[in-house]
């Protein structure tokens, strides 16, 4: 019988016991230190999906960020942009005042069908008309038609509106809501919105479909071809070739000069945070990412600002010292693209000369791609006599065995001028600096392309020449 017994208890022994750790995790609705509403100031709504937390916070347009106020963006328009991305619907109807600036915080940093937004910030500016949503009988209402309608030159702010679900199963909540203040908005503002929040919201929609209360659906202006402005791409055509980094948080420090609070919390973390306060319910870390979003679309606003008005006129803001040379000839290489030829021919040559005055070495690789670009418009207009001086300076003033210059002016003496003595000589002159250069800065390839061109002038000069004429 003792046997039997030790056996049981030792049986007993390998129970699961439960752990002081595993006591103390809360059920869902119980009262914890460190509670949402304790810790985050908010209020919960109710409509026909259910329940859901709403912080709001809204700064007025006077507010400066960066060197601007917020209400500066109103005075702008993304319509030099708009030719970069024409199914963007960023023409003369996209209108800063009626558009939604969004950002989500995800419970996964991938996509899929598990990855769901629990968070989604929306800023807009209001005051500057009726049907803002909030407006007339508090943040939840429609519009009172008994209230005042302010008028464009009425005093305005922008309103930062997150929702947030506390836990999953408010999610009906969070997409009804989320559809009732997007109903009136014309156009988005995101950062890289078009690839990540956009389709997931639109995706979450489509799941919740059968869950949703009757008339609830996807907004339009969350739709494939809604009017949208996604501010990553056109940031990084104009910041790229001098910052290691154009996520939002370095253009904020690098561009905006903006600091944020030990408050905020790096975005790969906040997927981790949000499941260590399902399971605890303590909502201390949640502050910080409540935080993080609400930061990153007031800085949106900044950012598009700076935006419009530097493709707009990007010498006026070179001019003021907030376009870096380098940043100015990106705005250059974008306008020429567009077949803006002023503009392009302005930006490329104040950039020129703020390059060349500077003599920063970290800035001296630039050079010879701004020098080309300039030279590219003159021989395209068939300006010769502006396109030769600009190649004869490229070669005095940027040193090294960069062939280019040699070979437009090679071209311009055999095609324009018929001097082949001329073309002879510059080509050789590029051919002896790339032999004579040290090793790491030769070409083999731009030695054959010399010494093909220069036996055929030579073959020219003694009338052997029968090869097709080269692409001037």
């Amino acid at each position: 019988m003792s046997s039997v017994l030790d056996r049981l208890r030792r049986l007993q022994s390998l129970r699961p016991q439960n752990s002081p750790a595993a006591a103390e995790l809360p059920r869902r609705g119980d009262s914890v230190a460190g509670a949402l509403d304790a810790l985050v100031a908010g209020e919960e709504i109710e409509n026909a999906g259910g329940r859901c937390w709403l912080v709001t916070e809204r700064y007025p347009v006077e507010t400066v960020r960066g060197r601007l106020p917020l209400g500066a963006l109103l005075d702008t328009t993304p319509q030099s942009i708009a030719p970069l991305y024409p199914h963007a619907g960023l023409d003369t109807g996209f209108d800063f005042s009626r558009v939604a600036f969004i950002d989500t915080e995800t419970s996964g940093l991938g996509g899929g069908a598990g990855v769901y937004a629990f968070m989604v910030g929306v800023g807009i500016f209001q005051g500057l008309g009726s049907g803002d949503w909030g407006q007339g009988t508090g943040d939840l209402g429609h519009p009172d038609p008994q209230s005042p309608i302010p008028t464009p030159h009425s005093p305005v702010s922008f309103t930062v509106r997150q929702f947030f679900m506390r836990h999953p199963g408010e999610e009906s909540s969070l997409l009804t809501a989320l559809a009732e203040l997007l109903g009136e908005r014309s156009g988005l503002v995101t950062f890289n919105g078009r690839t990540f929040d956009a389709p997931l919201l639109r995706g979450r929609y489509q799941m919740n479909r059968r869950f949703l209360p009757a008339g609830v659906a996807l907004p339009p202006v969350l739709a494939e071809d809604g009017a949208h402005f996604d501010l990553l791409h056109p940031a990084r055509r104009l910041w790229k070739r001098r910052l290691a980094s154009c996520s939002l948080g370095n253009l904020e420090a690098q561009i905006l000069a903006l600091s944020r609070t030990e408050e905020d919390v790096p975005g790969s973390l906040i997927p981790y945070l949000y499941t260590q306060f399902l399971q605890t319910g303590n909502a201390a870390a949640m502050r910080r990412v409540f935080y993080h979003n609400r930061e990153d679309i007031v800085s949106m606003v900044s950012l598009a600002e700076l935006l419009c008005r530097h493709y707009t006129n990007p010498v006026a803001s070179a001019q003021t010292g907030e376009l870096h040379p380098l940043d100015l000839a990106s705005v250059g290489r974008v306008h020429a693209e567009m077949g803006w030829q002023e503009s392009a021919e302005q930006a490329f040559a104040h950039a020129l000369e703020s390059l060349v005055s500077a003599r920063a070495t970290d800035d001296a690789d630039a050079l010879p791609e701004v020098f080309d670009a300039l030279g590219w418009l003159f021989k395209r207009q068939e300006r010769w006599d502006e396109a030769t001086a600009l190649w004869q300076r490229w070669l005095t003033t940027v040193p090294g065995p960069d062939p280019r210059p040699y070979i437009e002016l090679a071209k311009y003496c055999e095609w324009q001028r018929n001097d082949l003595e001329q073309a002879q000589m510059w080509t050789a002159w590029a051919l002896h600096n790339q032999q004579s250069a040290p090793a790491r800065l030769r070409s083999p390839q731009a030695i054959n392309e010399l010494q093909h061109r220069l036996a055929r002038i030579q073959r020219k000069q003694s009338g052997d020449d029968t090869s097709p004429p080269e692409t001037k």
